[in-house]
């Protein structure tokens, strides 16, 4: 609404004075739903990362950001300083060995994103306008996957500029390292994808911050206790299914799939079923957990 310049004459009365304020419809440009959608995402990615907020919301994402890109410059020094040195960290072992740092990244910002709209009730201020509830909800899932990706992906771009660098044929390093680029990207994505489907499944259903950080933790160390002690003290062919009840196992078994790369300690080694599976029960949690996600707020009360 805007308000006309013009000067405002006062009406005299007994018992005050009556101002003409002459407000008028916004006849300006309407976005429409895309521009909204595109807003929201936007804004929400922003919020993971606490920018454009107090410093104490920046304090846990760009410090579990930091963890992660810890070892990969690591990596990178000792490959500068030793040259042909043995890392512990390659392209497909990483996020394995990190996946810590992104389950609690999950559980901290997830519900940042949508338990604050639900306990603040102002769920009805985003649909009364062009957003529908199917667009907020995907422009909150988008936003906590992008957020993942980020998280995922610098750390690898990190350990591939410290092998080009750490080469006397800068060129030639980088011709060689070509081929890496669908396990670089193509690893994040898969992590990124499932483990934001899941975590803002659990953080949706609850106004609660605290209940969904503690949920989206629970999920994980249930899973993995779970799927490790049926590995070791079951028999026969539980034994062998048992680890996939573990999502990173799941994603792991995945990722080595579709961009290749088995890593020797990780559970997918040990368990009796084909790789085409994991990335099969992968993409249905992940599916699951998205529709999840879009039902809840189309029956959410605004």
């Amino acid at each position: 609404m805007t308000q006309r310049d013009a000067a405002v004459t006062p009406r005299e009365s007994a018992t005050g004075a009556i101002y003409d304020l002459g407000y008028q419809s916004y006849d300006g440009p309407r976005l429409g739903r895309r521009a909204a959608f595109s807003t929201l995402f936007w804004a929400s990615l922003r919020a993971v990362f606490g920018l454009g907020r107090s410093g104490r919301s920046k304090i846990v994402p760009w410090g579990l950001t930091a963890i992660m890109l810890a070892p990969a410059a690591v990596a990178g020094a000792i490959a500068a300083i030793a040259p042909g040195a043995p890392s512990p960290f390659s392209y497909d072992n990483y996020l394995w060995e990190l996946q810590p740092i992104l389950a609690l990244f999950l559980a901290a910002q997830a519900p940042e994103l949508v338990s604050s709209d639900q306990r603040n009730r102002v769920l009805s201020l985003y649909f009364s306008h062009a957003l529908a509830r199917s667009d907020y909800a995907l422009a909150k899932l988008g936003a906590m996957a992008a957020a993942l990706l980020i998280v995922g992906l610098a750390p690898m771009l990190v350990l591939l500029l410290a092998t080009v660098l750490a080469s006397p044929d800068l060129l030639g390093a980088l011709g060689d390292q070509a081929g890496n680029v669908v396990e670089i990207i193509g690893s994040p994505l898969i992590y990124a994808l499932a483990l934001a489907a899941l975590g803002m499944a659990i953080a949706s259903f609850t106004p609660r911050r605290a209940y969904a950080t503690g949920a989206i933790i629970a999920l994980f160390l249930v899973t993995a206790a779970v799927g490790g002690i049926l590995t070791e003290a079951g028999r026969g062919r539980i034994s062998q299914v048992a680890p996939l009840i573990n999502p990173f196992v799941l994603l792991d078994g995945t990722r080595d799939w579709l961009v290749g790369g088995t890593i020797a300690r990780s559970p997918v080694t040990r368990a009796d079923v084909p790789l085409p599976v994991f990335g099969i029960l992968a993409a249905v949690i992940t599916l699951v957990a998205a529709a999840a996600v879009l039902w809840r707020y189309r029956r959410i009360a605004a």
